[in-house]
This record gives C-alpha cells, sequence and structure tokens, in this order.
C-alpha cells in the first residue's frame, strides 16, 4: 500500500511539472466580482492586459457581480484547480465578507491559493460638492445640525465599513444607502441624491478632477502619494481607522504550485513596469506586489482585523 501511494504521488508530482511546463495551453479566465468601471475591475483589465502578452495567451475578464463579491468568489472557489480559471479579489471578497456576511459559500483561506497581491487603493471621504463645508470638521458640523438629513452610499463593504464608522466616531446621524456597485454612487453624489460615499478613487478621478464631486479627506494615516493635497481623516479632525482597499491574484484549492509559482512571476514582472504602474496611478491604485506565502498571511491578519473593526462599527451581518 505504501509503494501503491508513494507511485501515485510521484506520478501527480510528474504530472504538475507537466501540466505548468505547458501552461498556458487555452484560454484563461479571470472572474472579477465587481462591475466594469469599479477600481477591481479597473486594476485587472490593466494588469490582465499585459500579462496575456507576457504568457502569450488569451485571458478574458469575466464579471460576476453581486453579494459584495462573493458571487464570484464562490464561482472561482468551485472552478477546476487547473489554473485556467482565476479570481481577482482583495478586502471585501478574503478580509470583508466572512464578518459582514450571515453566509458565504466559500472559505477565504482554506477554498484558494493565494498567488501575488497587486497592491491597494487608499479610501478616500467623497461628498456632493454642492454641500457647505471645505473639509471633515465642517461636515461633521453640519451633520450635527441637521441630524438625519445627510446620507452615505456604499457599493461595498469597505464602503459600508468606513460610513458606520464615520457615524460612530463623529457621533452623527445620517442614513446609509446601498448600491450595486460604485460608479452608481458617484452617478448620485454628482445628482445629489446621496450626500457623500467613503471609496477609492477609481470611480471617481475623473468627477473630482472636474469638481462635480469632491474629496475632503483620506481614511489612510498617511496621505495618497498620487493624491498628496488631500489631507488625512486626523489632520481634518477626526481620529479614524486605517481603510484602504487591497486587491490581489486566487487560485482554487489543489492549483498545482509550479503553475501558481508562474502567474505570481508574470504579476511580479508586469508590476514591476513603469508604464504598468504609472496607468495603475491614474486610477489612484498604488501598485505592491507580494508572493504567495507573504500574501496569505496578509489575508489572514486583515481577516482578522476586519472581526475587530466590524464589532467595533457596531455592523450586523446581512
Amino acid at each position: 500500500m505504501r509503494v501503491l501511494l508513494l507511485t501515485i504521488a510521484l506520478l501527480l508530482s510528474n504530472w504538475s511539472k507537466a501540466a505548468a511546463e505547458h501552461y498556458p495551453s487555452q484560454r484563461i479566465t479571470v472572474i472579477a466580482p465587481f462591475a466594469p468601471g469599479s477600481g477591481t475591475d479597473g486594476v485587472a483589465r490593466i494588469v490582465f492586459k499585459r500579462l496575456s502578452e507576457l504568457l502569450k495567451a488569451t485571458i478574458v475578464i469575466d464579471n460576476r457581480v453581486g453579494a459584495n463579491g462573493a458571487l464570484g468568489a464562490t464561482a472561482a472557489a468551485r472552478s477546476a484547480p487547473d489554473g485556467y480559471t482565476l479570481l481577482v479579489g482583495g478586502t471585501s471578497t478574503h478580509a470583508a465578507n466572512p464578518s459582514m456576511l450571515k453566509s458565504i459559500q466559500y472559505d477565504p483561506i482554506t477554498d484558494f491559493v493565494p498567488i501575488s497581491q497587486f497592491g491597494l487603493f487608499p479610501y478616500f471621504l467623497i461628498v456632493d460638492p454642492g454641500l457647505p463645508v471645505k473639509n471633515v470638521a465642517d461636515l461633521v458640523a453640519l451633520a450635527k445640525s441637521k441630524p438625519g438629513s445627510l446620507t452615505f452610499g456604499y457599493a461595498n463593504a469597505l464602503g459600508q465599513l468606513s460610513g458606520e464608522a464615520f457615524k460612530r466616531r463623529a457621533g452623527i446621524d445620517i442614513a446609509a444607502v446601498p448600491y450595486r456597485n460604485s460608479p452608481q454612487v458617484v452617478t448620485d453624489i454628482i445628482a445629489k441624491r446621496v450626500s457623500m460615499t467613503f471609496m477609492d478613487m477609481a470611480p471617481a478621478v475623473s468627477q473630482v478632477e472636474a469638481g462635480s464631486a469632491r474629496a475632503l479627506a483620506t481614511t489612510n494615516l498617511v496621505r495618497s502619494s498620487h493624491f498628496p493635497a488631500i489631507p488625512t481623516m486626523k489632520e481634518g479632525g477626526l481620529e479614524f481607522i486605517n481603510i484602504s482597499a487591497w486587491t490581489g491574484l486566487f487560485a482554487p484549492k489543489d492549483t498545482p504550485p509550479e503553475i501558481v509559482a508562474k502567474l505570481s512571476e508574470g504579476v511580479r514582472e508586469v508590476l514591476g513596469e513603469a508604464e504598468i504602474r504609472s496607468r495603475l496611478a491614474d486610477i489612484g491604485f498604488e501598485a505592491q506586489w507580494i508572493g504567495p506565502a507573504e500574501f496569505a498571511k496578509h489575508v489572514k491578519d486583515d481577516m482578522e482585523l476586519w472581526a475587530s473593526t466590524t464589532r467595533e462599527a457596531g455592523i450586523e451581518r446581512q
């Protein structure tokens, strides 16, 4: 029996190596669990267009939208572990959902193999420019003078957590308005149907630059290197949690390690190119590659952070 098991293990190892040597030999599908125009989708299209050139393979983006990214993540988790269906996931799918949703059909740790992190989006407080406010302190004062009259829109877990934490830490009453995707939130900011939002800059950068939306502050501890004129929440007079949206590449569990290594090295090469980093910076994304082992630790640590911050914000699972 022992000899049989060793033989099977050797055969599987040889198959894994052979598969990696010829990988990719067919089209790769990357599931993006958020809408076209979202930050995750924007990063995916920039990175995978270049990666397809390096790997000499066709890579297509499949937007599977819904349940805060859980629908797309579930589809990826249930895919064959052969390297031909991947997930571009992030904070929502792999850190927030276990604490935000009552039930998800995948386990962020055991159902996936982390390949590499791409980097992160700093998060910003973006408001209707028609509001008579110039900074965070003004916004808090306005909200306190008109309890219940202001609203914040959110399209993902980070936006919801940020808004609820803002309410608690500032001691204000603002109503939450859920959306299916971030571009819709920006549209309603411009149309004055919602007062404010917390989000990455990708869906809103052109509107902020045009003045049809206003970025008051970043939720990060330090100012963004891409938007250095925007102060931090702390500089605006409010102690706040350090929130940003990281993004990275995952494969279904049991994907051969040789394929994982090949993809990780390809992503590292892509993110090392000055032109790619510049294009990502244009949508407010800070490229920060880390490999499989470190990425796995980061995911686990962030899950624990979200468990504590959602309790602080008083968010109940939905």
